[in-house]
This record gives structure tokens, C-alpha cells and sequence, in this order.
């Protein structure tokens, strides 16, 4: 499996699945969500409701980081029902694709909610805004970037 296919797998068994009850609580207070499967190892973890942030990081059968993307992200102080606004968020993140796994699809469309996802760059190095609209009103915002690591020698 490549590394993107894995990436995209293990994404959508996480947060946009709603990660079939796997979440964990770390001992640092933070969320998390973990998937070993075809060589890899995923680990997400993330502090915070609203706003909130978090790693994402995949490490090899050597233990070796050899990916890593940061995030923090927020529903606008105007908007009074997170909680929907993230599970429309879960809804767009299960469109991932392979080509571009960093967050979401470029759009995606329900009902008065509407997800855009501006994303730039490949694998090895990549950054992107992702915002929910509901009307003509952005509601919901994420920053993110990361990219592929070295090994250590």
C-alpha cells in the first residue's frame, strides 16, 4: 500500500468516521485516534473543542516518522452549534481522495452547509485552508500544513 493510500485509510477510519469508538484519551490530556495496519503506524492527537488542534504522524515498520501533518481549527465565535458544524465536517472528510489526503475534497455541498478545502502542494510538503459556510456566512475554519520526513541516520 503507498504511503497516500495510507494516509487516506487511515483518515477516514479517525475523526471522519467518528473512528467506530477507537478514540482514546491520552495521558496528556489530549484525544486521539491510532490504526496500525499495511506497514504503518497513524497516530492523531488533538486538544481543545472549539477551537482545537492537533498532530497527525505516520511512522514506518522501523518506527521511523516518515509523515506529519498540524492543524488547529475552530467553529466562528458567531455560529452556537458546534456540534453540527462538526458532523458536516465528518461528512466532507469521508470524500478524502488518495491524490490529495491532507483534509477533505475540494468542495463538498449539503443541504445549507457548504465545505471548501484551498489546499496546495503533494505529499512531501503541502498546506491548505478548509472553511464551512452555512448560507453565504463561513462558520467553521482550519489551517494545516505538513509534509514528509527524513529518516534519521
Amino acid at each position: 500500500m503507498t504511503l497516500a493510500d495510507f494516509v487516506r485509510k487511515a483518515k477516514v477510519s479517525g475523526y471522519a468516521s467518528g473512528g467506530g469508538g477507537q478514540e482514546k484519551k491520552i495521558n496528556d490530556g489530549s484525544l486521539g485516534f491510532e490504526l496500525i495496519a499495511d506497514g504503518y503506524r497513524y497516530l492523531d492527537r488533538y486538544n481543545g473543542f472549539n477551537p482545537f488542534a492537533g498532530v497527525e504522524k505516520i511512522y514506518d515498520e522501523d518506527a521511523s516518522l516518515i509523515w506529519i501533518m498540524n492543524y488547529y481549527g475552530e467553529v466562528l465565535p458567531d455560529h452556537s452549534a458546534p456540534n453540527n458544524i462538526y458532523s458536516f465536517l465528518r461528512e466532507a472528510m469521508l470524500l478524502i481522495t488518495s491524490e490529495k489526503p491532507f483534509r477533505g475534497p475540494a468542495k463538498f455541498e449539503k443541504d445549507k452547509l457548504r465545505y471548501e478545502n484551498i489546499q496546495a502542494g503533494t505529499l512531501d510538503r503541502f498546506h491548505g485552508v478548509e472553511s464551512i459556510y452555512e448560507n453565504t456566512e463561513q462558520v467553521y475554519v482550519l489551517y494545516y500544513h505538513g509534509g514528509k520526513m527524513n529518516k534519521r541516520r
